[in-house]
Parts: structure tokens; C-alpha cells; sequence
């Protein structure tokens, strides 16, 4: 049966404790990492510890397992249907939701959530196929339950005795009052209004649930008597990954040949460890005497170890302390505006100053320069997930003990390559220009805070300002324009932002890059439309988007008024001008206004390219 997903979607958007509609009607959900481990586990049983090599899933990333306080990662399971080593891995589910019908009888029941085969219906010899229900029941702390259908067809009650439902859908108008849900003793109700807001208060509140944690998630359910909400199992709304990345900013010096490099990053926790063991670095020669590039003459043990000491030297001074996002995004702003022009490591960024021609000098009254990075690796890590909401209030640490019901020492985590252009904004023309930002900006940062706070108490105000907003609508622009004139899908470029008012950690800039897991880039399109030239071309063309879109000027007036999108968190910006793919926006689209670039129409010189 063909239950296949790509690697790099098990993180998002099908990572742990999401639905995945597979062909044939068949909805599983991602299990939790005691599942993964049981994998493992038994795949070790199976076949004899030496047919698994569990550090091939290993992945390290020093900077965010410092953030997430966990010893390493690991990538998903690649699937070798063959007879070598780590062969036959599968990633585990559950089947979710638990009630079916019939697609012949209509006739209702529940599956196990451990049940391998699909399920047939076993009323009076039927045996026609069992799918699954269009509906799971959730509430903000990301539990998961089913639609309690036997009380909602008996107003509340549970009646005793043995009944049976049936799901009937109508086959005239498409809303919800066309599904009807029929029980064995005559009762009858439709599904209409079951997805309202407190449609369920009456019947039952939440029961704690956590089904991707297997059947102990459901007979030992945490406290929790929240509101529940029914939703579409395919809806957006129904899993918002949590994922934390950090590109990767090489320790070892510009000259270190690539094979050591690939060694010190391959050992990279051990060989410290093994550094601190004793003064003469004993236990650490012998190490590094016994690595195949040594043993096979590759390279040299004296040249090896003399790379090594450098590296242990180096890496101790420039160790930064990450206690949060805002420390990875500092050390990457830094290490970005500095550059390292060297083809030995898996980044390669050159700063590209701007020329004393025109053009150059257009550029230079907005930016301070533009960096062309043609190789980057960024680590992306899975640290939990909400639902209804990307933000339910929970901390990452809580919301990491929902993947597992035994403390883990490791996350899931994917590793993509790729290319970008990083663009630093001048810190003095900000500075002039918030002066005369459109006011109409600041009341959307007032409507995010607002918003923020009415659904997750307890919210402080993150650092925002029109800059931020600026920053990140240009960027959106900058991916639609780069799609158009490049052909790059929408989804396959990203945003990073970097944006800091606070004077110690002062950042204004953001990084557009290639979002692909399955290549290494895209043989440098992307870099070269960050060249002068180029990206003068772009910079006109994205003025020139900003000032039009084809909703205007109802887009404007709207945005610049009472605010468009979700809880009018945009202003000018809709799905002609400024929406991009959600798995290329770190904002999931909000916090967008146009006029932030040109102004209004009433007030052109607000915008931050009047001139």
C-alpha cells in the first residue's frame, strides 16, 4: 500500500501528531518519539544491532541543542525496501480518527488506533470498506479527541444500552445541515452549527487526549476541561508545526581542508569530550589515529590533530551563550554582514558592496550592502506543534513533552541545502524614516498585540516596530518578483528575517533563500539576481508592485483603515500583492502593509522609497 511521504514533510507539514490523508480514504496520524524509538528498537531485535546504525539519523547542530537543551537530532527514517543496513525503517502512525462508516451501509464504528489493515464493515456481512469521519474534535492546548457523535444525536446524553449510528450525507446543498447522523433507537440530528464555536459546551469539554502517543494517550489523558472545537481533519487549522532552525556558521577556519572539516563536524560533541579526558590529549589522538580518512592516508595524524587543536582553541573564545531565538538571529546577523568567501565548508557568503555607478548608488541611499551566499545548510528542528492557533501561549519546553510520554533526549530534524541573498537595510535611513511612517502601521501592531493577548494570557509585547513591518512586506515582495522573473515555485523560496530595535543587538535585514530539501540549491539562479545590476532591476520592480495592486484601491483604503486578513493583522496586502506560501512566511502572513514601502495615497511620502 502506497503510505509514502516525503522526508522533509514529516516535520512540517505532517510532523508528530498531525493527519495524513493517504489514497483510499486512509487518515493516519504521526506518532511521538516513543514510537520512533520502538522502531528502532525492534528493528535491532529483528536483525541484530549490527544491521542498524542509528548515528546515520544523527544530526548535530550545537547552537539550537544548546536553545532546546537536548543532546542531538535525528532525521526521519528513509524507507530501504533492500536487504542493507538501516533497511525496512518505517516511521509510525496511528489510525485517527477512530470513527468510520461504511461507504455502503452508512453504518458507524470505532477502529482501533493500532489496527495495521484498512477496515471492512462487519454488519450483517457487509464488508464494504470503512473510511473515515470528515471531522476531529481539538482545543487550544493541542489535544485531539473524536466528535462525540453519540451525544451530540441525543442532545448531551450518553443512553445506556447498545446503540448504532449511521452517517447519512445528502446528496443536495454542501453545507453541513445535509449531513445527518442517525441512530439505531430513531434518534436523529444533522451536523449543522457542530463546527461553531461552543457548539459542543453542552455535550462535553475536553478529555486530554493525546492519540499520537498510542493507546496510553487515550487511557491516560492529562487534565484539561477546555472548550472543544470541531474541525475539518484536512484543515490548516488543525496543526501548526513549532520548527526551530539555525543556518550553519562553520568554527573551523577559512583555510581547514573539506576532509577535516567532515571530520570535526561528524564528531564534533566527541572530540571535546575527548579533549577534556587528559592534558596531553591522549585519549584524543587515539581517536582520531583510528578515522577512515587516517587509516586510509587520506590525510596525515599529525596534520589532522594540529586542524583539531586549532578548532578546540577557537571554537572555546567564539562560544556564545544561546538562551534564546534572539541569540541564534544575532550570531547569524554577524556572521552574515562578515562574510566568509571559502569553498571548504557548507557555507559561502560574499558581501557584495555597491559600486560608484548609478545604480550603485541608488542602492546605497536604502541599503548598506548585499550579501551573496552561495552555499548555506540550515538545520530545521520539530519542537512541537498547536492547534486552532500557531500560538496557544504554551512554552517550546511544554510543548516538547507532548512528543513523547518518557523524557528524550533528541528531536526530529531535516537538514536542507541551498543558496540566498541577504539584504542589510541602513540603520541611519530606518531611523528617518520611522519618523514618518504611516500611522496606519502602528495601529496594526496595536491590533497583534491586542490580539496576542486576548488569546494567550499572560502575553508580553515582542520587540515590533513599522521597521519590522517594512523589512517583512519587502521581503514578501521580493519572493513574489523573484518567482516571476527566476520561475522559482512560490513555496520553494524562504524568508528569515532579522530584526532587532534594542541598540546592543540592533538588526535590520533579511535573508531570501532556497527552502528545498531534495537538492542542493538551484545552481546559483537565486545568487545572481542578488548581483548590482540585477537586483537594481528587481528593486524598481518591486516598487513598482508595491504601488498596484489589482485590488486596489479597495486593498489600500481597507488596509490602511480597519485592516484586512485574519484579525486584520494586514494592512495594504492581500493575496494579489503580498501573500506568499505560509511554509515561506515566518508569520504565517500577517503583519504586511504596502504602505510602509510607497505611503498612502493621500500620504505618498511615508513610504519608505518615496524617494
Amino acid at each position: 500500500m502506497n503510505r509514502n511521504i516525503r522526508l522533509g514533510q514529516l516535520l512540517s507539514p505532517f510532523g508528530i501528531g498531525q493527519l495524513v490523508n493517504f489514497p483510499h480514504d486512509e487518515t493516519l496520524m504521526i506518532c511521538g518519539l516513543d514510537s520512533w524509538e520502538g522502531v528502532l528498537d525492534q528493528r535491532i531485535q529483528n536483525v541484530g544491532p549490527e544491521n542498524v546504525d542509528i548515528t546515520e539519523f544523527e544530526i548535530h547542530e550545537p547552537r539550537l541543542e544548546r536553545l532546546l537543551s537536548v543532546d542531538h537530532f535525528k532525521k526521519p527514517f528513509p524507507f530501504r525496501d533492500s536487504n542493507r543496513i538501516n533497511s525496512k525503517l518505517t516511521i509510525p502512525a496511528v489510525r485517527f480518527p477512530q470513527w468510520h462508516y461504511c461507504i455502503r451501509c452508512n453504518v458507524m464504528r470505532k477502529v482501533e488506533l493500532t489496527r495495521q489493515e484498512n477496515p471492512r464493515c462487519s454488519e450483517d456481512n457487509c464488508n464494504g470498506r470503512l473510511i473515515p469521519v470528515r471531522f476531529v474534535a481539538v482545543c487550544p492546548q493541542g489535544h485531539i479527541q473524536d466528535v462525540p457523535f453519540m451525544e451530540w444525536v441525543h442532545q448531551g446524553e450518553r443512553p445506556p444500552g447498545n446503540h448504532v449510528l449511521s452517517y447519512k450525507a445528502g446528496k443536495g446543498s454542501g453545507d453541513l445541515s445535509s449531513i445527518a447522523i442517525e441512530c439505531s433507537c430513531g434518534e436523529r440530528r444533522t451536523l449543522g452549527g457542530i463546527m461553531n464555536d461552543g457548539a459542543l459546551d453542552n455535550i462535553t469539554s475536553c478529555e486530554g487526549h493525546r492519540p499520537w502517543l498510542g493507546p496510553v494517550g487515550i487511557s491516560q489523558p492529562q487534565n484539561c476541561e477546555n472548550s472543544l472545537r470541531v474541525l475539518i481533519r484536512g484543515g490548516s487549522n488543525v496543526h501548526y508545526a513549532a520548527i526551530r532552525s539555525a543556518l550553519y556558521l562553520p568554527n573551523t577556519g577559512v583555510t581547514t581542508p573539506v576532509v577535516i572539516v567532515k571530520i570535526i563536524e561528524r564528531n564534533e560533541a566527541l572530540i571535546r569530550q575527548l579533549s577534556e579526558v587528559d592534558n596531553d590529549l591522549r585519549s584524543l589522538r587515539i581517536f582520531l589515529r583510528n578515522q577512515p580518512e587516517v587509516t586510509s592516508g587520506i590525510i596525515d595524524l599529525e596534520g589532522l590533530i594540529q586542524h583539531v587543536t586549532e578548532y578546540l582553541e577557537s571554537a572555546e573564545d567564539d562560544e556564545l551563550e544561546v538562551t534564546s531565538e534572539l541569540d541564534i538571529r544575532t550570531q547569524e546577523y554577524d556572521y552574515l554582514n562578515s562574510g566568509r568567501d571559502s569553498e571548504n565548508s557548507d557555507f559561502k557568503a560574499v558581501v557584495s558592496e555597491f559600486s560608484d555607478t548609478e545604480m550603485g548608488e541608488f542602492l546605497s541611499q536604502f541599503f548598506e550592502h548585499i550579501v551573496l551566499i552561495e552555499k548555506l545548510r540550515e538545520t530545521r528542528v520539530f519542537a512541537g506543534f498547536s492547534r486552532i492557533n500557531s500560538e496557544d501561549g504554551r512554552s517550546i519546553f511544554d510543548k516538547m513533552t507532548d512528543l513523547s510520554t518518557n523524557d528524550v533526549n533528541w528531536l526530529p530534524a531535516h537538514v536542507v541545502y541551498g543558496e540566498g541573498i541577504f539584504i542589510k537595510f541602513r540603520d541611519d535611513k530606518i531611523d528617518e524614516w520611522l519618523n514618518r511612517a504611516p500611522d496606519g502601521i502602528n495601529d496594526l501592531i496595536t491590533r497583534y498585540h491586542g490580539e496576542r493577548l486576548r488569546r494567550w494570557e499572560g502575553y508580553e509585547n515582542r520587540d515590533l516596530s513599522p521597521a519590522f513591518v517594512l523589512i517583512h512586506t519587502f521581503a514578501h515582495l521580493l519572493i513574489n518578483r523573484l518567482c516571476f522573473n527566476c520561475g522559482y515555485g512560490s513555496s520553494s523560496l524562504r524568508e528569515r528575517i532579522y530584526f532587532s530595535s534594542d541598540e546592543q543587538t540592533r538588526m535590520n535585514g533579511v535573508l531570501i533563500y532556497t527552502s528545498s530539501g531534495d537538492s542542493e540549491g538551484s545552481m546559483g539562479g537565486l545568487v545572481r539576481q542578488g548581483r548590482e545590476t540585477n537586483f537594481y532591476d528587481l528593486l524598481k520592480e518591486i516598487i513598482e508592485d508595491a504601488r498596484w495592486c489589482s485590488a486596489d484601491p479597495v486593498c489600500m483604503d481597507v488596509g490602511s483603515t480597519t485592516g484586512q486578513g485574519p484579525d486584520s493583522l494586514n494592512g495594504a496586502a492581500c493575496h494579489n500583492c503580498a501573500i506568499v506560501p505560509e511554509t515561506s512566511c515566518e508569520e504565517f502572513n500577517r503583519l504586511l502593509d504596502r504602505s510602509a514601502l510607497i505611503g498612502t495615497y493621500s500620504s505618498p511620502q511615508t513610504g519608505f522609497f518615496h524617494e
